[in-house]
């Protein structure tokens, strides 16, 4: 059993995705947790325009801006953000959640603990977790993976959340694959300098 189904074993929404490498395990396990969504211009940009009303009112009220330097996965994670890290096995998944109302220009996060995480039902808020996993493949080399999982603590919150998902699940999207092929990209040519042969490069997604 995965480490996110043990915190949100029932969502709304699953979203996975996955790439394989002919990278060890080990390797694409630092490559994952090394990744920085900074290193990427266009997530940059999307990253931006999404705090950009929050921005705004912090300038108006007075208030310092956020401001980050990196957006690795403990960076995501760090006190003040709003997402928590819930759980790591370390070389294979790393979990992190948030619950909060997502829909709105500012996001209202609930501080919780990663004990209370999955039995809060306070109504009004959404609830999401994702992970990033390495998995060993067959024949050699392994899978790198990111799951998402949704839902929301009353149906009124959710569908608040799906009309805010049709288009924040678009970008989402667009980054967690983007970002997967690009680790993958990097693990390949790395191999690739060892004359190590050519392997299916396929990636899989599903959604439910």
């Amino acid at each position: 059993m995965t480490l996110i189904h043990q915190f949100m074993p029932d969502c709304a929404l699953r979203e996975v995705d996955r790439v394989p490498t002919a990278a060890s395990p080990e390797k694409a396990w630092a490559a994952v947790r090394a990744m920085d969504l900074h290193d990427v211009p266009f997530i940059r940009w999307l990253f931006a325009l999404r705090l950009l009303p929050e921005r705004i009112l912090a300038r108006l009220r007075g208030r310092p801006v956020r401001r980050s330097p990196h957006m690795r996965i403990d960076d995501i994670a760090a006190p003040g953000n709003g997402f928590l890290a819930l759980a790591e096995a370390p070389g294979c998944e790393k979990v992190i959640g948030a619950i909060g109302r997502f829909w709105r220009p500012r996001i209202d996060f609930v501080r919780v603990t990663p004990g209370s995480f999955t039995a809060f039902s306070e109504p009004g808020f959404g609830k999401l977790a994702w992970n990033i996993r390495v998995e060993p493949r067959e024949g050699g080399g392994a899978w790198l993976g990111v799951e998402l999982r949704v839902t929301a603590t009353d149906a009124a919150s959710w569908r608040r959340f799906r009309r805010y998902w049709w288009l924040i699940g678009r970008f989402s999207r667009l980054i967690r694959r983007s970002e997967l092929r690009r680790i993958q990209r990097q693990l390949d040519r790395e191999r690739s300098r060892g004359n190590a042969p050519p392997f299916d490069r396929t990636p899989l997604s599903v959604s439910m």
